[in-house]
């Protein structure tokens, strides 16, 4: 088993799971690979944590990850967002016109939560008919909003 050092208490731990992961794994001296190893996620998940593209984990999953951290899950657990199902129709405008212009080409677009530039990308893939589409990606670095 191996040695870890207890959190300072002075410690200011970030305010969303994708940077306090990756603030604890580097407190911890791991890489994402480390980390993937020890919390038996694919190192392609931990990164996508990291980039707050998981925004919450399950149970199992949040116990894993604080184990491998060696942290309390509750740790992780309080910085979680659980994103609501019911959106207004404003957000679901939004949402429809980022979809549009990051598909358009559009990068440095404003986060509607916090105005930070959000990080943008565009996955393609197929649908059940074998068809392909196209996808519009987008997350804010400083707090949890992501487009979806």
């Amino acid at each position: 088993m191996r040695q870890t050092k207890p959190l300072p208490q002075t410690l200011q731990l970030a305010p969303t799971l994708a940077r306090r992961v990756h603030q604890l794994r580097e407190f911890r001296n791991m890489t994402v690979r480390d980390l993937a190893r020890w919390s038996r996620f694919t190192a392609a998940r931990i990164e996508d944590i990291e980039a707050g593209l998981e925004t919450w984990l399950s149970a199992t999953d949040r116990q894993l990850l604080a184990k491998a951290l060696a942290v309390e899950p509750a740790l992780l657990h309080e910085v979680e967002a659980r994103s609501g199902l019911e959106t207004t129709r404003e957000q679901q405008a939004q949402a429809q016109y980022l979809s549009r212009a990051v598909l358009e080409g559009a990068r440095d677009l404003p986060c509607p939560r916090c105005g930070y530039t959000l990080k943008c990308s565009v996955q393609e893939g197929f649908d059940i008919e074998g068809q392909p589409i196209r996808f519009a990606k987008a997350f804010c670095l400083k707090c949890p909003y992501v487009l979806r």
